[in-house]
């Protein structure tokens, strides 16, 4: 199912980047190693935590709401998932997947993710999409974005960050839900 656009990448203004930082400073994170919803095993090496902020969670879904439409998805999203805030240090990756998982948790699909780059110093660990049709070498599209860029791509697209080759990378995840497809 591809409707609309393959991805929209778009820049968090000042006032999102300060609600954004605002999160991400707080000295109360607990960080923990990532672990997969399907338990696999050497698929991701980052550190993670998780963001429950209302004002950041009302952000998000404005911001969701425009871009669910201008991107002609028009999905009907309901929610936001607590947001995640990655660490991937020198070595970091997270292998090829898709963020939707194979049957509806608590009665809700995601259909929405979003990778927020939070900043610049470090190399490698771009992000890698899925775009492009079999038999296309390669079938994806990479991406380096800047601080404050964000990319949003239907949840069921496959995507991986590859190694981190020097430095830290940080990025904020988001998904959005909603009720199962008809």
């Amino acid at each position: 199912m591809n409707y609309g656009l393959t991805h929209k990448v778009v820049t968090f203004n000042v006032d999102a980047m300060s609600v954004v930082n605002q999160c991400t400073k707080n000295p109360t994170l607990e960080w923990k190693d990532a672990t997969l919803f399907d338990k696999t095993k050497d698929k991701r090496k980052s550190s993670v935590t998780w963001i429950q902020d209302p004002i950041m969670y009302t952000m998000l879904m404005k911001m969701v709401a425009q871009i669910n439409k201008t991107a002609g998805w028009n999905f009907k999203i309901t929610g936001v998932e607590p947001v995640q805030y990655g660490l991937y240090p020198e070595g970091g990756y997270y292998g090829w997947h898709v963020d939707q998982h194979p049957k509806p948790v608590k009665g809700m699909v995601r259909k929405i993710s979003m990778s927020l780059f939070l900043n610049e110093e470090y190399e490698g660990g771009t992000f890698d999409l899925e775009i492009y049709k079999p038999g296309t070498d390669p079938r994806y599209k990479s991406f380096s974005l800047n601080r404050g860029q964000a990319i949003f791509f239907p949840a069921d697209t496959w995507h991986q960050v590859q190694p981190v080759t020097k430095g830290l990378r940080e990025s904020i995840v988001a998904w959005f839900y909603g009720p199962p497809y008809q």
